[in-house]
C-alpha cells in the first residue's frame, strides 16, 4: 500500500497482525526488496526485525536496488538473542557464529546505504524511534558518515558554515567512547554531554545522539573503541542540493 495520508497510514498499521513462524530466521530481505521497489527514490528505509535472514541468497540484489535507487537503509534490532530454531537436524541450536554472521549481513546493507543498525530491547524501541524522526527531516545535509569494522581510535573532522542551523550526531556502537571539541576548541566527551557546545545527549542501546549548537567552523570528533561503530553527522540547513 501507498499512501501519503498520515491516518490512513496508521490505520493500516494497527490492522496488522502476525501468523504462522515458529523458526527463528525471517524473510527480511524479500520485505526489504519490496520497500525499495515500491519506494521513491533516495528514501529512508527502516527494518524493524528481532531475526536472523532466512533469504540471505538475496544481498546482492537488494544492495543493486540500495544503489540504484540511492536510499537509506536503517536496521533496527530487538532482544537479539540466541534462539532454539525449528528442528530440522536434531535439537540443534542457533549456532553463535552462525547467528553474528546473520546480522553482520544486516551491518553490511546498512552501511552499504549510509544507515545504521540499532540494537535496542523491546522496551526501548518507541525511545529509539522517537530520537531518530528527526533524521528523516528532509532539509537534513550529511556532513560526516563513517564505519568502522572492526573499530579503532580515529579523529574524524567536519565542517559547519552558516547554512546549518541544526546539527545532530549519531553514534550506533556497542562501548563507543568519543570526544567532540568544537571550533572554539570546548572539548566535551560523553561523561561530560553538557555545555556550550551540546544542547541535548541522548543514549539508548547501543545508539547515541547529541544535538549540537551549529558553530561555524571546524569541527574534531574522536571516536574511542575496538568494537564494530557507525559515526553520522547531519546537519539542517537551508540550502537545497
Amino acid at each position: 500500500m501507498m499512501t501519503t495520508d498520515l491516518e490512513l497510514f496508521d490505520t493500516y498499521i494497527d490492522s496488522l497482525t502476525a501468523i504462522g513462524g515458529g523458526d527463528f530466521e525471517e524473510l527480511s530481505l524479500s520485505g526489504l526488496q519490496l520497500a525499495l521497489t515500491g519506494s521513491p527514490p533516495c528514501s529512508e528505509i527502516f527494518v524493524f526485525t528481532d531475526a536472523t535472514a532466512k533469504d540471505a541468497f538475496l544481498r546482492n540484489a537488494v544492495i543493486a536496488l540500495i544503489e540504484s535507487t540511492k536510499s537509506t537503509v536503517n536496521f533496527l534490532l530487538t532482544n537479539v538473542l540466541p534462539r532454539r530454531r525449528r528442528r530440522v537436524d536434531g535439537d540443534r541450536l542457533v549456532n553463535q557464529v552462525a547467528l553474528s554472521e546473520g546480522f553482520q549481513l544486516y551491518r553490511d546493507l546498512a552501511r552499504a546505504s549510509g544507515g545504521q543498525v540499532i540494537q535496542v530491547t523491546k522496551s526501548q524501541l518507541f525511545e529509539a524511534t522517537s530520537v531518530i524522526r528527526e533524521s528523516i527531516s528532509i532539509s537534513l545535509a550529511l556532513l560526516l558518515q563513517a564505519a568502522r569494522d572492526p573499530g579503532k581510535t580515529e579523529n574524524f573532522t567536519f565542517v559547519v558554515d552558516e547554512s546549518v542551523t541544526n546539527l545532530i550526531i549519531y553514534i550506533t556502537g556497542t562501548s563507543v567512547d568519543f570526544t567532540l571539541i568544537d571550533p572554539s576548541g570546548m572539548i566535551q566527551d560523553e561523561t561530560n554531554p553538557t555545555g556550550s557546545s551540546i544542547i541535548s545527549y541522548q543514549s539508548v542501546g547501543n545508539f547515541q545522539t547529541l544535538q549540537l549548537q551549529a558553530q561555524v567552523g571546524v569541527w574534531v570528533i574522536r571516536m574511542v573503541s575496538t568494537n564494530p561503530y557507525n559515526l553520522k553527522v547531519v546537519g539542517e540547513t537551508s540550502v537545497i542540493t
